[in-house]
């Protein structure tokens, strides 16, 4: 069935140098269909004003396509109210605001937890939070196989914590933290629960009241939608709780020469115009992958990702991290080959159209840890198949021999 959907993908048609192009860099960016490249283009032509307060019919409709996208987001993920989903422009700038408004709320020898998992944008907004308020700053260490136990992070939490910051699916590895399991474990604590879902949110359902997680964040360009463009989702009680930390038009309700008032959710943390476009963009990409029925490639993504662990294994040579028989994975697989430099690795793959990530992928903790400077990575979309498997094995042998 998915396999028919890569020609919905109109940059996955054109040939590189001769070759068809085999796309395995989704964790990075996810390519778009033809859905989400004509919206912007028809919004564009049709559709385009600035949002909010305008009287004229085009400010009216763009309002209406950029609300109404903010309730389609607000039922995937289903949130309790639309004030509860803040555009922003990535789930970097989500994480960095609410690292900036907690500041209010914490006192010197709170505690931050978080792991050596994470992405930097999951990490250096609370060391710098930490570092600024005098907080302690506490990383839950990676077992040697590069995977994360939620035991762990479950007896790690001291009377001090305050809050745990984590990733929902490790970009680097691809496995599943069971944030329920850690939630559940605190019930009787004050303890606020941010989770990076910027992968688990292609990969897999996500309820923010079945997680009962307090933010939530996720980037537009992951999720086949484009780029510029992420949410940040917080519960609405906690939201009016803290206070803006960026400030201009779109966010205050009055203004005097001496002071302000803000504006009511989800306005107060949305300063400035908005990336209008993407918006309509995002709205258009989960009316695709909600008419396509995406999470039933779910168990085909689990599937491929252990098709193409055997296989590396099969090579003999290399070297494959957070593989785990205690843990859930999906999508991604990270490895090296032996005596190899992953940049030379991916350079030479590219030469037969396949596309890879290598390098550190914004998680130097996990690379220090593991002793490697950096990993090749295979990421899936739901693009992929077996046969992309295949190529991308027989890309990897030629290069292995023309390295030897």
């Amino acid at each position: 069935m998915y396999k028919s959907l890569k020609s919905d993908f109109p940059i996955l048609q054109k040939k590189i140098r001769n070759n068809n192009i085999t796309y395995l860099d989704t964790a990075s960016t996810s390519q778009k269909p033809n859905s989400v490249i004509e919206s912007i283009t028809n919004f564009y032509q049709n559709s385009y004003e600035n949002v909010h307060r305008g009287m004229n019919s085009l400010s009216i409709d763009a309002t209406e396509i950029f609300e109404a996208s903010r309730e389609k987001i607000k039922n995937f993920i289903n949130a309790k109210s639309s004030n509860e989903i803040i555009f922003t422009k990535n789930a970097t700038e989500g994480t960095n605001i609410i690292a900036h408004a907690m500041s209010s709320l914490l006192n010197d020898g709170d505690e931050i937890i978080t792991t050596e998992l994470e992405h930097h944008s999951n990490f250096l907004p609370w060391l710098s939070l930490c570092k600024n308020k005098n907080l302690k700053f506490k990383v839950i260490p990676l077992l040697p196989n590069g995977t994360i136990k939620e035991e762990d992070v479950i007896n790690a939490i001291s009377s001090s914590t305050k809050l745990v910051a984590i990733s929902h699916m490790s970009n680097v590895t691809g496995q599943m933290i069971d944030v329920k399991k850690i939630k559940t474990s605190t019930a009787n604590k004050d303890i606020l629960f941010f989770i990076d879902g910027c992968q688990s949110i292609a990969h897999r359902k996500v309820d923010v009241q079945e997680l009962d997680c307090d933010f939530f964040v996720f980037s537009s360009h992951k999720l086949y939608g484009p780029s510029g463009v992420g949410v940040l989702y917080g519960k609405e009680d906690l939201l009016n709780k803290l206070p803006p930390v960026s400030f201009g038009g779109g966010m205050i309700n009055q203004v005097e020469l001496d002071s302000f008032t803000n504006a009511l959710l989800p306005n107060k943390f949305e300063s400035g115009t908005p990336p209008i476009e993407a918006v309509a963009g995002l709205s258009a990409a989960l009316d695709y992958l909600i008419t396509n029925k995406f999470e039933n490639y779910f168990d085909e993504e689990v599937t491929l990702r252990q098709n193409l662990i055997d296989e590396l294994k099969n090579l003999g040579n290399v070297d494959i991290y957070g593989v785990s028989d205690d843990t859930i994975a999906s999508s991604i697989v990270s490895f090296n080959v032996q005596g190899k430099n992953y940049n030379d690795i991916a350079t030479f793959l590219d030469q037969y159209g396949v596309m890879i990530r290598s390098g550190h992928h914004c998680c130097q903790p996990f690379m220090k840890k593991l002793k490697i400077p950096g990993t090749c990575r295979v990421s899936f979309g739901i693009y992929n198949s077996k046969e992309d498997i295949s190529t991308f094995i027989d890309a990897l042998d030629k290069t292995n021999k023309l390295l030897s």
